[in-house]
């Protein structure tokens, strides 16, 4: 008797026996669910706002503008009485003072004391630190002329107290700057000089028509407050030197400064420095923007 070899079966004896395109059918829906809840998972982890980073330094809370104006105002009253030996003042605004400190406060100067906020820093809930400048009058031109002053106040709204008497803050001084951006020959009399000279004369004194030497599509009102200015030397940026000195070609832009002398109605100078753009146009040069000193 003869017998029928075994069926070999092509699935594995896990696979359970349904019909093949039914089995498909699972496999793609199965698919197609995992491809649609990626989208769907990270909207919802989006729209819950996901975990938060956590902060390795403690968040110190927003300066609000109005307050630390109020603050600022407030310290440098505070740093005028206290310079000024105004024993009533300095009572009401620093309740900690204690009577030999109110001994040995300085002597009311000849003149009032002139002083000004040059930083605030909140440093928590009602509770800001203020540094003030203070000129003290000095006859000696080698004297100090100005002392920087710390204080913290303690309060909000109109209503400020100090938390001790000002402590003397170290000057300010200059960091590591980088490479002047400028080169140090002065520019030589061209088109280009005499276009400076003339928008300074026209936006610093009023003398001549201000537009005339600017770009189109260029507006800068003038301020005018001078009586005469004089341009003592034009430089141009490292990068511009030889277009600078070249003549003008249509279209070149040169970054250049500009130093100067301002003279006011009372004859009082005031040396300045402007950095300015200039464009060509019709082989002339004009002032196309008031920038800064390009980076180096």
């Amino acid at each position: 008797m003869s017998t029928a070899p075994e069926q070999v079966r092509a699935e594995p004896w896990f696979s359970p026996v349904r019909p093949r395109r039914a089995r498909t059918i699972a496999v793609q829906l199965i698919v197609w669910l995992a491809l649609l809840s990626g989208p769907a998972a990270l909207f919802a982890q989006l729209n819950q706002g996901g975990p938060g980073e956590t902060s390795t330094e403690p968040e110190r809370p927003a300066d609000h503008g109005p307050t630390a104006v109020a603050v600022a105002g407030w310290a440098e009253r505070a740093v005028a009485a206290y310079a000024e030996g105004d024993l009533d003042t300095v009572r009401v605004l620093y309740p900690t003072v204690t009577d030999r400190q109110l001994d040995d406060l300085p002597a009311a100067p000849s003149a009032p004391a002139r002083v000004g906020t040059v930083a605030v820093e909140r440093l928590g809930e009602q509770r800001w630190q203020a540094t003030v400048a203070f000129y003290p009058p000095r006859e000696d031109p080698a004297a100090t002329a100005v002392r920087y002053l710390t204080l913290t106040a303690h309060g909000q709204g109109t209503t400020w107290a100090a938390l001790d008497l000002p402590a003397e803050a170290g000057t300010w001084t200059a960091g590591e700057l980088p490479a002047p951006p400028y080169a140090p020959g002065r520019l030589a009399d061209s088109p280009l000089t005499e276009a400076v000279a003339g928008w300074a004369a026209a936006h610093l004194t009023g003398q001549g028509e201000l537009d005339r030497y600017l770009a189109p599509d260029t507006a800068h009102p003038p301020v005018a407050p001078y009586a005469r200015v004089e341009v003592t030397a034009v430089h141009a940026a490292e990068q511009d030197q030889e277009r600078a000195a070249a003549p003008p070609g249509e279209g070149a832009t040169v970054a250049v400064r500009a130093d100067l002398v301002a003279t006011d109605s009372d004859g009082r100078t005031w040396p300045m420095s402007y950095a300015l753009e200039l464009t060509s146009r019709g082989q002339r040069w004009e002032v196309s923007a008031l920038t800064h000193p390009p980076l180096t």
